[in-house]
């Protein structure tokens, strides 16, 4: 991506946060709100370095996540079985939060796949969620229906029959 379109995003974003009364300024907020943010697919937890540095210089506490087989996570690309075994570390982490903490996640691209998943199984525990550039399920519209339906149009398959090439 080049580097006006980063900068592009990365001060839309800025203007999301702003619009939430989340301001940054010299002085930290008094509370700080606690930022979980959670990277696209072929990314890592890196990807967020920028906003991570603007957010606790803002006094917010931040965790930038890395999904399984991105980043520093050592899990292997070929174990995984489905995108439920993607999101394990964003599950595991909202498990372990304090029951009366609540979050503020922020998911990029296939990220939103995966915030979204921690939305259904832990309601209680989101302040609210922000996605960026990324993917939204709506209820009839999951995972599971999105793979499904590329399953059965034959996407994923090799295109070897020469007979539906060039249509």
């Amino acid at each position: 991506m080049e580097l006006s379109k980063k900068h592009f995003m990365l001060i839309s974003f800025y203007i999301i946060l702003s619009s939430l009364g989340i301001e940054a300024c010299k002085e930290p907020p008094r509370t700080g709100k606690h930022f979980v943010l959670v990277h696209g697919s072929c990314l890592g937890a890196w990807s967020w370095y920028k906003l991570v540095t603007l957010l606790k210089s803002s006094g917010h506490n931040v965790t930038a996540l890395d999904l399984a087989a991105s980043g520093i996570n050592p899990s292997q690309a070929n174990d995984l079985q489905s995108s439920f075994d993607y999101f394990k570390p964003l599950r595991d982490f909202m498990e372990a939060l304090p029951s009366h903490e609540r979050v503020i996640l922020v998911g990029h691209s296939l990220g939103g796949l995966a915030i979204s998943q921690a939305m259904k199984y832990f309601p209680s525990k989101i302040f609210v969620a922000i996605f960026v550039t990324a993917l939204m399920p709506r209820p009839t519209l999951n995972i599971s229906t999105l793979n499904q339906m590329i399953f059965d149009r034959g996407v994923l398959q090799h295109d070897t029959d020469t007979s539906r090439k060039g249509n």
